[in-house]
């Protein structure tokens, strides 16, 4: 069965360009353009993992982290959740461990790699960070 993967940004040709590359490699995708809808689809889907972006003008994917943890322990799910950034400055890698997650992908990135690191994590069983 395929790995559903959500993710939350707000720029719709990233989300849609990288939700199709996604679908092309055998992953199930889905997107949000807000943290608010990324929060309710992730309580209402099958999620195995987030993809979201670091700067989004309602939420920064620093914040939708802490809400997530907070959805998850309410509710006992786990996922794993890769923070999306263009910028890699140290506090973003520093803040993103805090928060629980799991690692800071730098944009733009290599598709191949990208899901090599993600089926690296899930055969890892790396659901813990937002638990």
């Amino acid at each position: 069965m395929p790995r559903s993967i959500l993710i939350v940004d707000d720029n719709a040709p990233f989300r849609g360009m990288l939700k199709s590359m996604l679908k092309m490699r055998g992953y199930e995708a889905v997107g949000a353009s807000s943290a608010a809808t990324g929060l309710k689809l992730a309580a209402d889907l099958p999620i195995d993992g987030v993809l979201v972006d670091y700067d989004m003008p309602d939420t920064n994917g620093l914040e939708f982290c802490q809400l997530l943890r907070e959805q998850n322990r309410s509710t006992g799910r786990t996922m794993p959740v890769w923070l999306m950034t263009g910028t890699l400055a140290p506090e973003v890698g520093k803040r993103a461990d805090e928060v629980g997650a799991l690692l800071v992908l730098r944009k733009p990135f290599n598709m191949d790699e990208i899901c090599g690191q993600l089926e690296r994590e899930f055969e890892r069983g790396a659901d813990a960070p937002l638990s």
